[in-house]
């Protein structure tokens, strides 16, 4: 299961979606993010909780270590795929109007070949697989 960074920040702010995030993730073996979404949900959860951009990281390092999510490599290839997302799903060319994270979580979802855990409803629109 690829988790972005809208769950962990979700999670580790105690959204109202926390739980329900939890009990979906809890029967996947695989669990992993990667670095861009580990540094995005860093810089929400600071903003929201009002704490140092490196306090924040090394929280979302302590919760990630916590809930055995690992952190994998953007590869190279998710360079094409998110431009390949974008050309089909991205802003102004369609109706889910993905972002340029938008675009990554989609190439590293697809690339890692795992299904996605987001919060994000424009992601709900693609052909990834869902968790």
């Amino acid at each position: 299961m690829f988790i972005d960074a809208s769950v962990l920040s979700a999670m580790m702010t105690d959204e109202e979606e926390a739980r329900a995030f939890a009990i979906r993730m809890q029967p996947a073996t695989v669990r992993m993010t990667s670095p861009l979404a580990a540094a995005r949900a860093a810089i929400e959860i600071s903003t929201i909780l009002g704490l140092s951009p490196t306090e924040s990281a090394e929280a979302v390092r302590a919760f990630l270590q916590l809930m055995n999510i690992q952190i994998l490599a953007v590869p190279p290839r998710a360079a094409i795929l998110a431009v390949e997302a974008y050309e089909r799903n991205g802003q102004g060319s369609h109706a889910s109007g993905l972002s340029y994270d938008d675009c990554m979580t989609y190439a590293c979802t697809r690339y890692y070949r795992q299904p996605l855990l987001s919060k994000s409803d424009r992601l709900n629109q693609t052909d990834i697989e869902l968790a």
